[in-house]
């Protein structure tokens, strides 16, 4: 089922096939808590939002119908869930620049084996160097460099419903501003 496309994927599923529900959700499992994760900052509000993202794909998939933007729909859905998840809980809601740096970042969740001392070392430092960085950016800013890792310009625009030349001009400022801020960040870290 790997090689097939995402369009197959969900035809498959919409004809019966859990294997191929299974299959979407191996693909897009790892970007879609990686984004999760990238705008909660909380390994547990993720997993509870990455499961509702996909018990609502799950109930939705046989309706959709768009060949070939399974991906987008998908970071639309897990952003929308997200925001609906801090409305109703505006009392969890913590904002990002007040969030601990000791909290667990997306290498660390992703890590698959056990790091030599050395290699946790220079990990949490340049963990800690870019946490630092990214926090210096606004929440939007932060968003769009995350989607980027994932999505094109194209389908950002048709999700967020902004022109191309708008989101290309504010990811190349958010990079800006990331490099300048990475090099202030590392030069203090330096002996």
């Amino acid at each position: 089922m790997k090689q097939l496309n995402d369009f197959e994927l969900v035809n498959l599923f919409k004809s019966g096939s859990n294997e191929a529900f299974e299959e979407i959700v191996i693909r897009y499992q790892a970007d879609v808590y990686s984004f999760l994760l990238s705008i909660t900052k909380n390994p547990e509000t993720s997993n509870d939002i990455f499961q509702d993202v996909f018990v609502r794909v799950f109930k939705k998939l046989k309706m959709y119908n768009e060949q070939n933007k399974l991906k987008q729909w998908l970071f639309t859905l897990a952003r929308n869930i997200t925001m609906d998840h801090y409305r109703k809980n505006k009392k969890n809601l913590i904002s990002l620049e007040a969030q601990n740096d000791d909290e667990l970042s997306i290498i660390d969740c992703l890590a698959e084996q056990e790091p030599s001392p050395m290699e946790t070392v220079i990990s949490n430092d340049t963990t800690e160097t870019v946490q630092k960085a990214l926090l210096s950016l606004s929440s939007e800013e932060r968003e769009l460099i995350h989607l980027k890792d994932t999505l094109t310009f194209k389908e950002i625009s048709q999700m967020q419903n902004k022109p191309i030349g708008t989101l290309l001009s504010k990811f190349n400022r958010a990079l800006n501003k990331l490099k300048k801020n990475l090099y202030i960040t590392q030069q203090e870290v330096l002996p």
